[in-house]
């Protein structure tokens, strides 16, 4: 059994020999299957990167503006947003958290940008951070800004198809990426400040989201964004180990006999200090494509194992459309 080893900040203090703690890494198939894999970059980006999306060998990416990263590493503008976060529908249509215009946004395949949602109770929405689709087509996002540990404000909202904007959780620490699994029956929400990942039983599309369980305590500096794999088990972005001083991806099993502590399937360690979101790719959907900060860019690894391709979605009402055009 392999081991982790962490340095005690006691003897780095004061410059002694630092003690190790020893914690198994996990063991099984599928650690034993990415233990080799290899992670490049595969694009280099102006500034801190987020919310990618993997379309037809192209990679999206939130960094300033909405990026389009080719296949060959090259980077271009293509939106004038400040995105944060992409989900791509099955007809083709790419969901944007855009805090250019807060508003939920949607890029048809003919090049139009439609607002979703901009207000909630009659007034301008505060930010959106991450955004996920369930079963029935609505679409969840984080709105994280001025949350904290000790002012946990973050919440979660919810639009309809019909156009229906609900605050569905509140009272979190800076609620970041979120996912529903490929069964549809739960809701999985990043809580950074608190370094927690937390479950909410997925609720009917006129109720809100009932008591967060705790599913996972990823620890270290926390994690940002997320993605499922076919089988359902969760890929979350580790931010920051501060025992490595680089970034990496948990994979966690979701079964639910599994205690919340044993859930560590395997990990993929990051050559980069920050790693922040996650998308699966490629033509068998098998690779990963990885957003970071330092360096900022996307990175690539050929995992071998097949990314759930998110719940299809539905048409939504369109409350105007933005005269915003790819470039």
């Amino acid at each position: 059994m392999t081991v982790l080893r962490r340095v005690g900040s006691f003897a780095l203090a004061f410059g002694l020999f630092p003690f190790v703690v020893e914690a198994a890494e996990p063991t099984g198939p599928l650690a034993e299957k990415l233990k080799g894999v290899t992670v490049k970059q595969f694009a280099k980006a102006p500034g801190y990167s987020e919310g990618p999306t993997w379309i037809d060998g192209n990679v999206y990416f939130c960094s300033g503006a909405l990026l389009k990263a080719t296949k060959d590493g090259t980077v271009t503008k293509y939106l004038d947003l400040n995105p944060a976060g992409t989900v791509l529908k099955k007809d083709g249509g790419l969901l944007i958290a855009d805090n250019k215009h807060k508003a939920l946004l949607e890029l048809t395949t003919d090049g139009k940008v439609n607002v979703l949602a901009d207000e909630f109770d009659g007034k301008p929405l505060n930010s959106l951070n991450d955004l996920t689709v369930d079963v029935a087509g609505n679409v969840y996002w984080t709105d994280p800004s001025g949350s904290s540990l000790q002012k946990p404000i973050g919440n979660v909202f919810r639009v309809t198809p019909e156009g229906v904007v609900t605050k569905v959780a509140t009272g979190l620490a800076f609620p970041n990426g979120l996912d529903v699994d490929p069964a549809g029956k739960f809701l999985y929400v990043i809580e950074s400040q608190s370094k927690k990942i937390l479950r909410y039983a997925v609720p009917a599309s006129d109720k809100p989201l009932g008591e967060a369980e705790l599913f996972y305590d990823l620890g270290g500096s926390g994690g940002d964004g997320c993605a499922f794999d076919s089988d359902g088990n969760l890929w979350s972005t580790d931010f920051h180990r501060p025992e490595t001083m680089r970034g990496r991806i948990a994979i966690l099993s979701t079964d639910p006999k599994v205690k919340p502590g044993d859930r560590a399937l395997a990990y993929v360690e990051m050559p980069t200090k920050v790693v922040s979101n996650i998308t699966f790719g490629g033509p068998g959907r098998d690779e990963i494509f990885c957003t970071t900060g330092d360096p900022p860019g996307v990175f690539h690894a050929k995992v071998g194992v097949k990314g759930f391709a998110g719940h299809p979605g539905k048409a939504m009402k369109v409350k105007r459309t933005l005269e915003v055009r790819p470039e």
